[in-house]
């Protein structure tokens, strides 16, 4: 079994302040969970500007992957045009959203489907 592949990067409080309120926006619980989704599941973007700051970026931020994903989050940051993880991470963290279908189960009740949810969550 291989082992998991921690990814890190660095950011400044006040984008970890905005990854935070996307992260919550996005109906995550946890930045690292958001990360990784972001990172994975963003439809490839051009890289206009890059994120430049003020402040030194001094608060670290991470998430694990299998081997795999790893490997689709570095194609997902070449075909963006970015050569940097940081960056990519960067701008997928600060502007991603997160696209989710839902999908009505045959019961075809939203109420229930809504309960399920919630049901799950509270595990």
């Amino acid at each position: 079994m291989n082992p998991d592949i921690q990814i890190n990067f660095k950011v400044t409080p006040a984008q970890k302040e905005t990854i935070l309120l996307r992260t919550l926006e996005n109906g995550f619980d946890e930045i690292p969970a958001y990360l990784k989704v972001v990172a994975i599941k963003v439809e490839p973007f051009n890289v206009v500007n890059k994120i430049e700051s003020m402040h030194e970026a001094s608060e670290e931020l991470g998430f694990k992957v299998t081997e795999a994903q790893k490997m689709r989050i570095d194609a997902n940051m070449k075909e963006s045009g970015s050569e940097d993880m940081t960056e990519y991470l960067l701008n997928v963290s600060l502007h991603g959203v997160v696209n989710a279908v839902v999908e009505v189960r045959s019961t075809g009740n939203l109420e229930a489907m809504l309960k399920r949810i919630q049901d799950s969550k509270a595990q």
